[in-house]
Parts: structure tokens; sequence; C-alpha cells
């Protein structure tokens, strides 16, 4: 969890995958998840989606245009788990993530791509909510370094 649309200035006024069904390829929804990255300091970043429960795949676009595929696995008793993801582009990156809760997926991550540009990641069901910070009548924004990038 991922489009060559717009420069990074201009996403800043677009939702992301707006009105999409983000896991129509799965019986049991509850088993696909959103998963949005921020790439660098640079406003990139990344949807997707993330499949299987305990371990599975995860694929999805870069918005520069970038798509990438990888795989994510529960680690440890503890929470955690590891995704690696690969993209056309070359990039490929590391992320270590805690779950908030298990059960639902919800999920915070953080690693490093092998051009050291620090990942951090969001997953789970309740992605739109952490981003509202608790209000549900507030646009969802993702902070991207200096860049917000408005979720629906």
């Amino acid at each position: 969890m991922f489009l060559r649309l717009l420069p990074p200035l201009l996403v800043a006024a677009t939702p992301v995958f707006a009105e999409v069904d983000l896991c129509p390829m799965t019986d049991d929804g509850a088993n696909c998840v959103r998963i949005l990255a921020c790439i660098g300091e640079q406003g990139r970043w990344f949807h997707g989606r993330a499949f299987g429960r305990g371990e599975g795949t995860l694929a999805g676009v870069v918005n520069d245009g970038a798509t990438c595929a990888g795989d994510w696995t529960s680690r440890n008793a503890f929470g955690t788990g590891q995704a690696n993801v690969v993209c056309d582009d070359g990039m490929s990156a590391t992320v270590i993530y805690f779950y908030q809760d298990e059960y639902i997926g919800t999920a915070l991550g953080k690693g490093i791509s092998n051009r050291e540009e620090v990942v951090q990641s969001w997953s789970g069901m309740h992605v739109l909510e952490y981003f509202r910070d608790g209000n549900p009548s507030a646009e969802a924004v993702m902070k991207c370094g200096s860049f917000d990038i408005p979720i629906s």
C-alpha cells in the first residue's frame, strides 16, 4: 500500500481515487484493505490495496505513474509485520508496520527505499478516519512532506 496524473502541487486539490471500489477482486472485502504511503519529502505518494489475512500480496501505483507490487506478512505476536514492494521504475522498499488493531488490519508503517527515501505507510479499513483526526465531518488529508494530499 500505489499515476502520472498531475504535478504534486495540483494533486493537493484532487482527492486520491475518489469514489473507487478499492477491492473489486476479492469475494470477501474484509480480506482487502487500502494502503497509502508517502515516499520521501517531495510530495510523492502511493495508493494501493493489500490482499490476505496474516500474509498476502499488495499492489498499487505511485502518483508519478510507477506501478508497484509486493508481499506482506505478520511477523510476530507483538503486532508487527513487514511489507516488501518493487516498482517498475526501479524503486523498491521494505516497510515495518505496527498494527493499531490487528483484527481489522489497521496498521502504521515506516521503512526506507533503495533510493534512501523514508517511506511512511498507512493501511486498513479505517484509514480515512485516521486522516480525519477524529472529526468525521473533516476532509481526510495525508501529509507527504510539506504537501497535503486529500484522500477520499
